[in-house]
């Protein structure tokens, strides 16, 4: 059962924010891990207090005695029998992953029956009379180059973000930060993107972040799972969120493609004619070199064409396959468009993001050292 946390109030083991009903009761993140880890060592370990036996506990000071600590959790009602096993973790997990998948089944709309099956390390008959060897190895190159990035940077199985439901908008990025960092570095790998000057990159990393992450976090998760769904009503209301969420789930209807939504990422970033709303006058500028960034969309765009006409029955499956895309892509654009206008009204919030994330929405007296951090990280490992 999930409450939104105006809702559940403070947690009553240390009067912080409570996140959820944990073992129980309304509890924050720390004091939920804090008896996952402390309970069962009941009858092994030794809990003494250093004073009386009755230490004040605060979020302030909830760290410095574990003894009253612990005892406060059972007393305000925290049930040890509700921490599961690693064997009912294990089963869980397996459930929850069994869940996932049949909801990915149920969101594939008539898009599925559309497309055919696609083999990246062969050539079929139809794909050979639209597809040149160059561009294969193209398509190859840009599924095998994100597939290595990511698992090369996360060296496991991609965790679901959120990883806890977020109540402020600054945290919620503030996680979001390092998964920024491995989608920069994938672009870097991009020659189009790659060759052009920092700034012209940077503009461009900007006007497109949230339709980025979107698309990026959806091919990664392939669901909108609870945490995000949660995060997002909480921190952006219900509308701005419900929308988010309408256009998300008509993207995911297309991760069942290994490249398609990987080519629309490409296209999209390389995209100097489209710029969100911000109060920054450098956004409004046009880039120093539209024309190198204008001739690699259209790299991207002339292979997507080819290659939706190789993989469609006909041309007429494929002008409305594509039609159908565009629309959805215009809904999810205009979703984050409306997320990143309610941005620029939360100026405290961006303030305690981190630097990079700061550097997604500048301003105008605080450009400089944003500015920095986020040139360094195009630069860094080039």
């Amino acid at each position: 059962m999930s409450m939104k946390s105006r809702e559940l109030g403070l947690c009553l083991v240390c009067n912080d924010v409570a996140v959820g009903i944990n073992f129980g009761i309304p509890t924050c993140m720390p004091c939920k891990a804090f008896f996952r880890r402390n309970a069962v060592k009941l009858g092994t370990t030794d809990f003494i207090c250093q004073e009386d036996g009755d230490c004040p506990i605060t979020c302030d000071s909830r760290r410095m005695c574990n003894c009253c600590r612990l005892a406060k959790c059972f007393r305000v009602g925290m049930q040890k029998s509700l921490i599961l096993s690693d064997a009912e973790k294990l089963a869980r997990r397996e459930l929850i992953q069994k869940n996932r998948q049949k909801r990915a089944q149920l969101i594939k709309t008539q898009n599925s029956s559309l497309i055919l099956p696609s083999n990246l390390c062969a050539l079929e008959h139809r794909q050979q009379k639209y597809l040149s060897s160059s561009d294969q190895t193209l398509l190859t190159n840009i599924f095998s180059t994100y597939e290595l990035i990511y698992e090369h940077k996360t060296r496991c199985q991609y965790e679901l973000f959120p990883i806890i439901v977020h109540n402020s908008v600054h945290s919620f990025f503030n996680e979001y930060e390092e998964r920024h960092k491995i989608l920069i570095d994938y672009f870097k790998n991009i020659p189009e993107f790659n060759s052009l000057i920092v700034d012209d990159k940077i503009r461009l990393i900007r006007n497109h972040f949230g339709i980025m992450i979107t698309i990026n976090e959806l091919m990664l998760s392939r669901t909108v799972h609870d945490n995000l769904s949660a995060s997002l009503k909480n921190i952006f209301g219900i509308h701005l969120a419900t929308n988010t969420i309408r256009g998300s789930e008509r993207i995911l209807s297309y991760i069942h493609d290994p490249v398609l939504l990987k080519l629309i990422l490409i296209i999209l970033t390389l995209s100097s004619s489209i710029n969100k709303y911000r109060n920054d006058t450098d956004m409004d500028r046009i880039f120093d070199n539209t024309l190198a960034i204008f001739a690699g969309q259209n790299i991207y765009v002339e292979l997507l064409w080819r290659y939706l006409v190789s993989r469609l029955p006909t041309e007429q499956n494929t002008v409305k396959f594509f039609n159908k895309l565009v629309s959805d892509l215009l809904f999810i654009q205009l979703a984050c468009f409306n997320v990143e206008r309610y941005m620029s009204n939360l100026e405290d919030e961006v303030d305690q993001m981190k630097p990079l994330m700061q550097s997604m929405w500048p301003k105008s007296k605080k450009l400089d050292q944003t500015d920095y951090d986020e040139d360094m990280c195009m630069k860094n490992n080039p």
